[in-house]
């Protein structure tokens, strides 16, 4: 039986979750996370520039960790605002967005702050994105404060990617799915009892009021027709998915398909917080490692990106 949570109250942590602290590293993230294809961002451009009313001058990346969204915003958008509250993220964002890839700085603001509050001027911002990080906030603020910045039309997008399923070997993803559990087993506490009840909801908890967002349209992608796929455990938050919302279901997109080894999928696990050591589960890694029998993983990647647009 699922553990029902509640998601409209603060994330009950001291710092915010995705950090240092708790074994985050870019470096890892980067080489083992999925990258986002061409074709998330066109989803995202695509609801947005179909609006009559709609601009390019202002996107804020939410959330935005070391600038990985933001670099495509860069460009689409006249000016982007890089903001996360975590130390040093978004001085590691402007290390990347400038000096390594050498964007002009004139493009970037770099805001250490968290979703829930924003020093950015109301109705100035054309599309707010926050991508991989709903979890770690507390979600009816965060979402009201997107509101306040957003212009009148302007557009949400809140995307989340979740654990990839091997698929053709049964044994494997069998094998997969218990070293996920034994992750869920040490994710324990507050902070994440609160995360977890998010993103095993596929983020169908959080809700988007009908007075201050319309045109709401969830699209889910690879998860063949339910929101099953995001579950890791039996934490749950209740869904507040609006009757008048369009749900699109999408499956087999070969953007989010990859083959990788017995290395990559540890180096996956890694760089979810908190970190478990290889050698707790050397077990289950052994029994993945024969399961494979010296072959590629082939992974599909389950996703679901929420579009809203701000009501005047």
């Amino acid at each position: 039986m699922a553990t029902v949570l509640e998601t409209n109250k603060p994330a009950p942590a001291e710092e915010p979750g995705f950090s240092v602290k708790e074994g985050a590293n870019w470096s890892e993230y980067l080489s083992f996370r999925p990258v986002y294809p061409q074709s998330f961002f066109g989803r995202i451009y695509e609801y947005h520039f179909q609006k009559p009313q709609a601009t390019s001058t202002t996107a804020q990346d939410i959330g935005a960790g070391c600038g990985i969204v933001s670099s495509n915003l860069a460009s689409r958008f006249n000016k982007v605002i890089v903001s996360d509250p975590n130390d040093g993220y978004t001085t590691l964002a402007r290390k990347l967005l400038v000096e390594q890839s050498r964007l002009p700085a004139s493009k970037f603001t770099f805001l250490q702050e968290g979703a829930e509050k924003s020093s950015v001027q109301s109705g100035t911002v054309d599309l707010v994105t926050a991508c991989e990080m709903m979890h770690w906030t507390n979600v009816d603020v965060a979402v009201k404060e997107f509101g306040r910045v957003l212009k009148a039309g302007g557009t949400l997008a809140i995307t989340y990617y979740t654990v990839p399923r091997i698929v053709g070997n049964e044994p494997a993803q069998k094998i997969w799915r218990q070293i996920w559990r034994a992750y869920a087993e040490r994710a324990q506490g507050e902070l994440y009892d609160h995360a977890f009840g998010i993103v095993n909801s596929g983020f169908q908890c959080i809700g988007l009021p009908e007075a201050e967002w319309g045109s709401v349209k969830r699209v889910y992608i690879n998860s063949g027709g339910s929101t099953v796929p995001f579950q890791i455990d039996d934490r749950l938050a209740e869904s507040r998915v609006r009757g008048d919302e369009e749900a699109i279901w999408l499956e087999g997109d070969k953007d989010w398909y990859d083959e990788q080894g017995l290395d990559w999928l540890k180096g996956y696990l890694a760089t979810w917080v908190p970190r478990i050591p290889e050698a707790d589960i050397q077990d289950l890694w052994d029994a993945l490692e024969a399961a494979l029998n010296g072959k590629k993983a082939s992974l599909e990647t389950p996703l679901v990106l929420i579009f809203a647009t701000k009501k005047a």
